[in-house]
């Protein structure tokens, strides 16, 4: 009979079958006569009662157990000194089964106990567990809106550089060629007049000079060569524009061909631009090495690698760091990551490496 049975049985009916089996064994233990003893084999079905059934039911079977057992024990009294001694044999051995139905019963009672705390236990953890995954999905929710802010606010930059760069250049710019122009004018009309010629060309130079200037800055506010080119030909503006401002030797390659979509584009070529601005101002580097590769698992992978003096000794700063986190968060708005370390031989190495399938451009 399997035990399983036994745990879905009513009470009644384990004691009905620990009868029969304690009947069974009686009726053996009577067969065979005293010579052979089948003490032990009480136990079974008592042990079963009191663990399936209750303390009490175990008891009345150690009762009809001890009392046949007794039964069979006094077909030879001749072997025995008294008369007695059966029946003492018997208080024995129920004391005996008392005993064990006891020590069934606590074990059964703790057991019973240790699985009300387990389940306790475990309904709190399972409450823990749907109280902490709540709020991961809502720790999740509001990463993936802060992620969606966080590009809204990039876009909305971007936006108001190229309006700001469209104005300085345009009305700015118109403004001071104007100027320029009108300057020139004047010393053609006052050729006869070498001094006022020359200041007004000393003013010219520096309209000039203005000129540049704004035209620096509507580029750094956002070049043009990314929006009617696209993405590799600003890169390659960039880099040029940094050697020649910096005097540093940059080398760039280029593996692959790409065309990103405007996001894409904007936020990776920022990056770009804020690890060469960190060479220039903390590198302390003669050389600089470029490199983007398309990878065949269609990922985008860009490095910055200089000969400076590394990152422990120039990017300690705050506003450094700031720099760092700002270029983390535009690669992670891109589904990517972003490394800073030092170079095994020596100088800072800038790791960028995005997925490229969700931010390739359509037409």
């Amino acid at each position: 009979m399997k035990l399983d049975y036994l745990n879905i049985t009513g009470k009644s009916k384990v004691f009905f079958i620990g009868f029969i089996l304690l009947a069974l064994i009686g009726s053996i233990d009577f067969i065979t006569g005293v010579e052979i003893s089948f003490s032990v084999f009480y136990l079974i079905p008592i042990s079963i009662v009191t663990w399936y059934s209750n303390k009490n039911l175990g008891l009345i079977l150690s009762v009809l157990g001890t009392a046949m057992w007794v039964i069979a024990d006094i077909q030879d009294l001749s072997r025995y000194a008294s008369p007695a001694i059966p029946y003492w044999n018997g208080l024995v051995r129920f004391s005996f089964f008392t005993i064990i139905v006891l020590l069934i019963h606590e074990i059964k009672a703790f057991k019973d106990n240790l699985e009300e705390k387990v389940k306790e236990k475990t309904a709190d953890l399972l409450k823990e567990i749907n109280e902490r995954k709540k709020t991961t999905d809502e720790l999740k929710n509001k990463t993936e809106q802060l992620s969606e802010l966080t590009k809204r606010l990039q876009n909305v930059r971007e936006e108001e550089n190229a309006r700001i760069a469209r104005e300085i250049h345009d009305e700015l710019g118109q403004s001071l060629t104007a100027i320029k122009m009108e300057l020139m004018w004047i010393c053609k009309k006052n050729s006869n007049n070498p001094k006022l010629v020359q200041s007004l060309l000393l003013i010219s130079e520096t309209v000039d000079d203005t000129i540049k200037n704004v035209r620096k800055i509507s580029a750094n506010l956002r070049p043009k060569l990314l929006d009617q080119l696209g993405f590799l030909p600003a890169i390659e503006w960039q880099v040029k524009e940094f050697s020649k401002r910096t005097k540093i030797k940059c080398d760039l390659d280029i593996n692959g061909t790409i065309e990103l979509n405007p996001f894409a584009s904007s936020a990776l070529f920022r990056i770009f631009q804020e690890s060469l601005t960190n060479v220039a101002r903390h590198s302390e580097a003669s050389r600089v090495k470029l490199s983007l590769e398309v990878k065949d698992n269609n990922s985008l992978e860009i490095k910055i690698k200089d000969n400076g003096i590394g990152i422990s000794n120039g990017f300690n700063s705050k506003k450094t760091s700031l720099g760092i986190l700002g270029m983390k968060e535009r690669a992670q708005s891109l589904g990517g990551i972003l490394s800073v370390a030092e170079a095994p031989d020596g100088g800072t190495e800038v790791s960028v490496r995005i997925p490229i399938n969700e931010h390739l451009k359509y037409d």
